[in-house]
């Protein structure tokens, strides 16, 4: 069956935020995944880097959400429990490419500095 690339979106979101594994279908073998901490080639690693992080996330508001041929764009908040307990609040640009009910790319954007200042011991 055919979806539109917000019917994908909202299905990966769902799962994501859900806890299921269900994300993982909608990402294609050969996602790139581009973003300030790092740049991913390969489903494997789109899953690898993001299976923690998405565990991580205790809320996710979206701001804003458009829709546009083949992409799907948001500005979303979400907060993010740190290993150090801490929570900290992501604004967050995210720019979705999909085809073929999957997700092809993925160009993440958010300001590093309270998320790194938390990494480093």
């Amino acid at each position: 069956m055919k979806r539109t690339p917000l019917e994908v979106y909202k299905a990966f979101r769902i799962s994501m935020l859900d806890g299921t594994d269900a994300w993982m279908d909608l990402i294609a073998e050969k996602v790139v995944l581009v973003g300030p901490l790092a740049r991913i080639e390969g489903k494997g690693g789109f899953i690898e880097v993001n299976k923690p992080f998405f565990s991580s996330i205790q809320e996710s508001i979206i701001e804003q959400l458009l829709e546009t041929e083949n992409f799907v764009l948001t500005r979303i908040v979400t907060k993010v429990a740190m290993p150090s307990g801490k929570i900290i609040s992501l604004e967050v640009s995210e720019w979705y490419e999909i085809k073929d009910n999957l997700i092809q790319s993925l160009r993440v954007y958010f300001d590093t500095d309270e998320f790194r200042k938390e990494l480093v011991v």
